[in-house]
């Protein structure tokens, strides 16, 4: 029988879940000092046939710590083969635990994605730049000439594009300025999707922080599409000093 871990939470206190996660094996808790990790039995056989149902449950588990503790999420399918291994671990990482306990205590995470479409912006831009420069491109100029005016084009207009992109996700941060904590934003990782964002927000503010985003898709630009999600345990604002744990 192995291990399956949830997540860190700052109390070494038995929990009392009666919801059931991985398998509906029954959650709870190994302390160690002052803080503990919350835990399920998890059979032999179970290793290889993570399933999407397993993703769900794990997400759930840690909702509901998520209520009552602050959490630190584990990996998903971070398996320990025994008790011993376990406390190491927590011992190994004790103070990295606890400064991700103080700094995200009585916080929760949102997440915004941010559609366009970035095809349409290009061609708007590309349009907008027919006529300049066109004596650059001679009929009688040399074909390594030629090559580098069409590099030097293509560069400006991509950074055209990325201008128009930075002046749309300006826009949208402004809505939520004074609500979050912390930030963590992807910009332009495809044509068709503008933002990538994770807030960080004080639960006493989360309520003015959904506020805000109703104000942004009344108020903002009417040419972007938007999914927001959350409050989530704070998944992407944890900072360890090591990338891995070690797991059996």
């Amino acid at each position: 029988m192995k291990i399956y871990t949830y997540g860190v939470i700052d109390s070494n206190s038995g929990i009392e879940d009666s919801n059931k996660g991985i398998e509906g094996a029954h959650v709870y808790n190994i302390p160690y000092r002052d803080i503990s990790i919350a835990v399920s039995d998890l059979d032999e056989r179970s290793q290889k046939k993570a399933s999407s149902g397993y993703i769900l449950k794990h997400e759930e588990v840690a909702e509901r710590l998520m209520e009552s503790f602050t959490v630190l999420p584990m990996r998903f399918f971070t398996i320990f083969k025994d008790k011993e291994a376990i406390l190491s671990m927590m011992s190994e990482y004790y103070d990295s635990f606890n400064e991700n306990l103080n700094r995200l205590r009585g916080k929760l995470e949102f997440g915004l994605k941010v559609i366009w479409s970035g095809n349409t912006i290009k061609k708007r831009i590309a349009e907008n730049n027919t006529g300049q420069g066109q004596n650059e491109f001679l009929s009688n100029g040399s074909q390594a000439k030629n090559y580098v005016m069409q590099k030097l084009k293509k560069y400006k207009l991509d950074q055209q594009f990325k201008e128009e992109g930075h002046k749309y996700i300006s826009i949208v941060n402004r809505f939520f300025s004074g609500f979050a904590v912390e930030e963590k934003l992807n910009i332009l990782k495809s044509e068709g999707l503008l933002l990538t964002a994770s807030y960080l927000v004080e639960k006493a503010k989360q309520d003015d922080f959904k506020q805000a985003f109703e104000r942004l898709k009344k108020s903002g630009p009417n040419d972007l599409k938007y999914l927001f999600s959350g409050p989530w345990p704070p998944y992407n604002f944890i900072n360890l000093t090591k990338s891995e744990f070690k797991k059996a």
